[in-house]
């Protein structure tokens, strides 16, 4: 790090206190001549749940990037464990005992779950790999983070995202772990799993472990974590016992603006609206089976379900990015066969895929480049791009999805996470979509953005789109929809309406026909 200040380790205070585990003083980063970080001191404890709060861009991922040697920081100290650190590698905070688990994941899907755990550490005997230490040392860490289901020869790629989860905290047990780092740990998860990795939290917190828990579920900081720590726009906005906030409280200092939590419940859709997307007996993708529904034409129509239910094969299906098997679709009352995502765009239907990272946007390109890649054909004459045409579509999307962006050549894995999915949502608008098709549409943003992403949806659905988004989240669904399909084991198990919404309900319909897949 540059301009590093020389700091003591901590002494015991004079009340006999174990001074902090892990210090951070004046901590700054910038990229360019937008700062990040702009002064963070925080001190983290033994044994202690951390939640770090933030809306996407707050520099929570920056901050815990320098503290595991993957930033460096431009100015400032990070003390640990009663020294002053200056990591050049990630693998040094490692060894160290500092772990970091991504949002997404960083293991390697070809590799089996021991190869993943011992990478760049192969149990040798006499220059010979010993595949039989490997696997016994990865049932130990399985062991001891309660994943011992898990087989160690089993692919990565195979298994499920919970599970992987597990194998990259059980890789971090591999050292002497005294600080471990969650970025969005429960996004993919159900809701068995998230509990069964609270359980793994609180165990390793016994153990003295210092946790810092990033993550946009208020409920789940509240149920979670010893204190609460929120940062704003780079700047540390807060620090409390979670004992002394609430859930209004964490919303207001995050944005430093009042955000209404509890949006009042869309009404049914009026029936004399002419149906958009008509979907007659579907099956595809090896899952889906009879599938019947309908989308009329300024409707916002949920879909829910659990992993495994569907929802994600189904949406692209109706893009084109899947084969149909069985079934009719039609379009404002024509037929409608889409053969491939770009005869879909053609006719306006379009998808905001899960996972803007693998998914989603186009690595390395700028912001202006992911904004218009669903319009380059159409705006191009006798083989030339026409750039004012591609200018307008730009500065169109910019504006109606509020993308925070310095400069429209910048890359966007720069952005923030909600920035990037406005910005996939400004391409999806590009098109002109008569059917906008979206998966998990907030998943992984900030309630700032949340908000941000439901205006438009009701925007949109005012000007007619159709609307048809899959959500893992029941009270989403009720707040933004004006009707749900319940999917189960590939199948319609329930449509409710507005006015039928009750969480109970909708959830145990999603559990309809899993004894018959278990059968």
């Amino acid at each position: 790090m540059a301009n590093m200040r020389t700091i003591d380790a901590a002494a015991p205070s004079a009340d006999g206190a174990m001074p902090p585990l892990l210090s951070l003083r004046g901590i700054r980063k910038a990229y360019g001549a937008a700062t990040v970080l702009d002064g963070i001191d925080l001190d983290f404890r033994r044994g202690e749940v951390v939640g770090l709060l933030g809306e996407n861009g707050a520099g929570k991922s920056t901050l815990m990037n320098i503290v595991s040697g993957s930033v460096a920081a431009d100015d400032g100290s990070v003390i640990f464990d009663g020294r002053q650190r200056n990591w050049s590698h990630p693998r040094q905070a490692m060894e160290a005992g500092i772990a970091f688990v991504h949002q997404e994941l960083t293991s390697i899907g070809a590799m089996t779950v021991r190869e993943n755990l011992f990478l760049g550490d192969y149990c040798a005997r006499r220059a010979f790999i010993d595949i039989r230490a490997m696997r016994e040392g990865a049932r130990r860490l399985l062991d001891q983070v309660g994943a011992a289901h898990i087989d160690p020869d089993a692919e990565m790629s195979t298994l499920r995202i919970a599970d992987q989860q597990s194998v990259e905290i059980a890789k971090a047990l591999r050292s002497d772990l005294k600080v471990l780092l969650l970025d969005e740990p429960t996004s993919s998860l159900t809701a068995h799993e998230a509990q069964a990795l609270f359980k793994l939290v609180e165990t390793l917190k016994t153990r003295g472990v210092s946790i810092v828990f990033i993550t946009h579920k208020l409920e789940e900081t509240l149920a979670v974590c010893d204190r609460v720590i929120v940062l704003r726009d780079g700047r540390l906005i807060s620090h409390r016992a979670i004992a002394d906030t609430n859930r209004s409280t964490m919303v207001a200092e995050m944005a430093g603006r009042e955000i209404r939590l509890d949006v009042a419940r869309r009404a049914d859709v009026p029936a004399g609206r002419d149906v958009r997307l008509r979907v007659q007996n579907l099956s595809a993708a090896g899952l889906l089976r009879g599938v019947d529904l309908d989308v009329r034409a300024g409707e916002v129509l949920g879909l829910f379900g659990l992993v495994g239910a569907g929802r994600t094969e189904l949406l692209e299906t109706l893009f084109g990015a899947r084969a149909i098997d069985a079934g009719t679709l039609e379009l404002d009352g024509q037929p409608y066969t889409p053969r491939s995502p770009v005869r879909a765009l053609a006719h306006g239907v379009t998808l905001l895929p899960e996972g803007r990272k693998a998914n989603g946007i186009l690595p390395s390109q700028s912001v202006a480049q992911n904004i218009t890649a669903s319009v380059l054909k159409p705006s191009s004459r006798f083989g030339f791009l026409d750039r004012r045409a591609l200018r307008r579509h730009l500065d169109a999307g910019l504006t109606q999805c509020r993308v925070q962006t310095h400069d429209v050549g910048q890359a966007i894995e720069e952005l923030s996470g909600g920035n990037q999915q406005k910005a996939l949502l400004a391409r999806c608008l590009a098109v002109g979509p008569r059917v906008l098709l979206l998966d998990e549409p907030t998943h992984g943003i900030d309630v700032g953005a949340k908000e941000q992403v439901y205006h438009l949806i009701e925007q949109l659905a005012a000007q007619g789109v159709a609307v048809l988004f899959a959500s893992s989240d029941v009270l989403e669904i009720m707040r933004l929809a004006n009707g749900v399909v319940v999917l189960s084991n590939g199948r319609v198990a329930e449509r409710f309406s507005a006015s039928e919404f009750d969480p109970v309900r909708i959830v145990g319909a999603a559990f309809r026909y899993l004894e018959q897949a278990r059968g």
